[in-house]
């Protein structure tokens, strides 16, 4: 079976987790997205999050919450590891273009969010 690594940034509010959904795919996920060669946990999360949310994590805020393990939604045969973070932030979030929509998610909901995303959302609700 093939591993995948991944980062999570995992914001609640109001008993809600924030999921965002990328142009051609059917299943909410967690903001974050997969490590460049060379980069720390830490370091992707700060990419990803900018790059999906055009916001700043603030570094020395960053905690690891929790890390969960699924299969990979879309990919058979991959093992995926999600490190879930929160951290707060600066600026306003305003989704990137390779995100098609963000919702607020809570329990009655996951079913719109992919395996990994699921786990996760139980883990902070």
């Amino acid at each position: 079976m093939n591993k995948l690594e991944s980062v999570a940034w995992v914001f609640r509010k109001d008993g809600k987790v924030l999921c965002v959904k990328t142009r051609g795919k059917d299943k909410y996920f967690i903001p974050g997205g997969k490590l460049e060669p060379g980069e720390t946990l830490e370091l992707a999360l700060i990419r990803e999050i900018k790059e999906e949310l055009n916001i700043d994590l603030v570094p020395d805020t960053i905690s690891h919450e929790f890390s969960v393990t699924d299969i990979a939604y879309g990919l058979e045969n991959t093992e995926l590891e999600m490190h879930c973070y929160s951290a707060h932030f600066s600026g306003e979030i305003t989704p990137d273009s390779e995100i098609e929509q963000m919702r607020w998610i809570d329990q009655s909901q996951i079913e719109v969010c992919a395996p990994a995303a699921q786990k996760a959302i139980l883990k902070v609700l």
